[in-house]
């Protein structure tokens, strides 16, 4: 009997555990936009008002419910991006890292660019995170495009 009680609080440890992981890694706040990988979603209510977040606004969300933004690529800043980046959107950098895709993707889905550094002064070799969200204000439902 009480070797059965050990076992199912060991079990019921485990669970919490586990569950304390996930949480962390879907919802905690990001140390670095270098953290982030294409496709991820994240929430900051600077995207609502169609505004530049910084990265202790983001928060990672799950990209099958509602979402602020979603990373569209990340750019390793060479010295010229890094010199003339300015946190603002629509963000030049990350529409030109685009190319073709972005007349798709902000066109079709009516999306704003942003792109957020680590610091509001990045320096060469730097990741720039390059986010789409709703040009409107509203919350992104599932991914942008396909990938």
């Amino acid at each position: 009997m009480r070797r059965a009680v050990l076992t199912a609080v060991a079990v019921a440890l485990a669970a919490v555990a586990v569950a304390v992981v996930v949480v962390v890694r879907h919802d905690g706040d990001l140390g670095s936009v270098r953290d982030l990988e294409r496709g991820d979603c994240v929430d900051a209510a600077p995207f609502q008002a169609g505004q530049q977040p910084a990265l202790a606004d983001l928060a990672r969300a799950d990209c099958d419910g509602p979402h602020d933004a979603e990373v569209l690529l990340l750019v390793r800043l060479d010295a010229r991006q890094a010199a003339g980046y300015r946190p603002v959107v629509p963000d030049e950098i990350c529409l030109d890292a685009l190319g073709d895709e972005a007349d798709a993707a902000v066109s079709d889905e009516r999306l704003l660019v942003a792109g957020v550094a680590d610091t509001r002064e990045p320096a060469t070799g730097d990741t720039l995170a390059c986010f789409g969200f709703a040009a409107d204000g509203t919350r992104l439902d599932g991914h942008v495009k396909p990938r």
